[in-house]
Formats: structure tokens, C-alpha cells, sequence
């Protein structure tokens, strides 16, 4: 049998590769990094550490006229919530996340990611809440 041949056999065997969902926007919280994850597209990145909280998503190769920043995530997440009242339980909407961490933070690349980062992206691509607790 050549090599083709046996792909072939191996894929009848098998079955049609599955096709996954379409991405969709999102916000995730990861219980074992505990962090939430906020991705807007589904592409190639680079993570850049902002500082122990924050870290934001770049694309590594945007199309032209398309946002670089795709997405960031929040480190310690829990820990974060909880000492700001907000829920660990129930949904937590990002907009007022957004905002205990400009309220907690006094550094200037903070508020920049924040306010031109963070903010525009959530609401360009209507990600609204994120949830702390495990599904039942």
C-alpha cells in the first residue's frame, strides 16, 4: 500500500474530521490558573505582561485596519473579586470588573489598557459577563 492509500483507509476508518463551533468572542475564567481570559478573535498571539494582574493578547499579524489587541487576561482572579465585592458565584460583568481595577490601581499603563484596550474591546464585541464558579 503507498502512503495515500493508507490515509485514505486510515480517514474511512475514521470517519470525516470533525468541524468545530465558529469562534465566538469570549470570556472564560481557567479555575486551575485562576485567571479569566478574555479572547475576541481567534488568531495567532503574543501575551505581554502589563504587570501581576494584567496581561494583554496581540495579534501577531493583523490585517490592516484591525485591532492588534485581542484580548488579555487577569491573573489571581479570585483572590481579585473577592477582595473587591465582587461575585464568585455569579456573573460578574466585565464593564464593573474593568472598573475595580482602575479604582485599585494607581499606574498609568493600567488605565491606558483600561481605556483603550479592555473597554473598547468588550463592548465592540459585546462580551458582557464572566462567571467564577464551575458549571453544575
Amino acid at each position: 500500500m503507498t502512503k495515500q492509500q493508507d490515509l485514505k483507509a486510515l480517514m474511512k476508518e475514521t470517519g470525516e474530521p470533525r468541524r468545530s463551533a465558529a469562534f465566538r468572542p469570549c470570556a472564560v475564567y481557567d479555575e486551575l490558573l485562576d485567571c479569566i481570559r478574555v479572547i475576541a478573535r481567534d488568531c495567532s498571539t503574543t501575551e505581554i505582561r502589563i504587570d501581576g494582574l494584567i496581561t494583554v493578547v496581540k495579534e501577531n499579524h493583523p490585517a490592516s485596519g484591525e485591532r492588534k489587541y485581542v484580548g488579555f487576561t487577569i491573573k489571581g482572579a479570585k483572590h481579585f473579586c473577592q477582595t473587591h465585592g465582587l461575585s464568585l458565584t455569579g456573573p460578574i460583568r466585565l464593564t464593573e470588573l474593568l472598573d475595580k481595577i482602575l479604582s485599585s490601581s494607581s499606574s498609568g499603563a493600567v488605565q491606558l489598557f483600561v481605556d483603550l484596550v479592555a473597554r473598547p474591546l468588550v463592548e465592540e464585541k459585546d462580551i458582557r459577563t464572566v462567571t467564577l464558579a464551575r458549571a453544575a
